[in-house]
């Protein structure tokens, strides 16, 4: 249990057994995202991973850290499991424009303005919706960027396991999540692996120099809003 009394992952990595037959590869090329075969000898070095938790039914906050916790114990990180967070970024655009960056050293536990009807909550549950609190005005959306494990996690949680490959290669597109209408997959303590690898075949744009301008929104949001 967590410090909110919630269910939490273990903190040692030898409490995880991957079903390796379930492990998917994906790439995303042209705008385009496809499944490939699932041999890691064909692409790069590792960019960023994630692994990432539903504290569901407790609570719909997910539990993440920065790493493959079947590689590492959870207890030698700092702070062990985190809840997700968000960082407020100013602009652009007009004065009261925001845009959230997912993280999990964030400064805020909700987003910078009202999330879109288009993600939310199919990728980003209602509990992380802006709180105008005693706002007099309410900051416009400028969408969504941050973590790139985290930002592919949401929509491989939005419908159950055996949909991931129709959820990624259909309803994802550049800066845009499309809807769908499939059962929710946030089912009771549901966790995911998520790691973005340097792609050889796309040698020019993957890189880790334009991958964190990706994650930093210099090219629009993620997920517009």
């Amino acid at each position: 249990m967590n410090g909110n009394t919630f269910w939490a992952p273990p903190n040692i990595k030898t409490a995880y057994h991957r079903d390796s037959t379930k492990a998917k590869l994906f790439r995303w090329k042209g705008g385009r995202v496809t499944e490939i075969s699932n041999d890691t000898s064909s692409i790069g070095s590792v960019y960023r991973a994630a692994t990432v938790f539903t504290q569901y039914p407790d609570t719909h906050h997910l539990l993440a850290v920065e790493f493959d916790a079947e590689t590492k114990n959870v207890y030698e990180e700092p702070g062990g499991w985190k809840v997700l967070s968000f960082k407020h970024i100013h602009g652009p655009g007009t004065q009261n424009t925001w845009r959230s960056s997912i993280a999990l050293f964030g400064d805020a536990q909700q987003l910078a303005a009202p999330g879109s009807s288009q993600w939310m909550p199919q990728l980003v549950p209602k509990i992380y919706d802006y709180d105008p609190g005693q706002a007099t005005t309410i900051p416009r959306s400028a969408g969504l960027v941050g973590n790139l494990p985290i930002l592919f996690a949401l929509p491989a949680f939005s419908a159950m396991p055996d949909m991931l490959s129709a959820v990624l290669t259909w309803h994802l597109r550049p800066n845009t999540w499309v809807p769908h209408g499939w059962v929710h997959g946030c089912e009771k303590h549901r966790g995911m692996i998520v790691t973005v690898y340097l792609d050889p075949a796309n040698s020019k744009t993957s890189t880790n120099f334009l991958l964190d301008r990706l994650e930093a929104g210099e090219w629009g949001p993620f997920y517009q809003p």
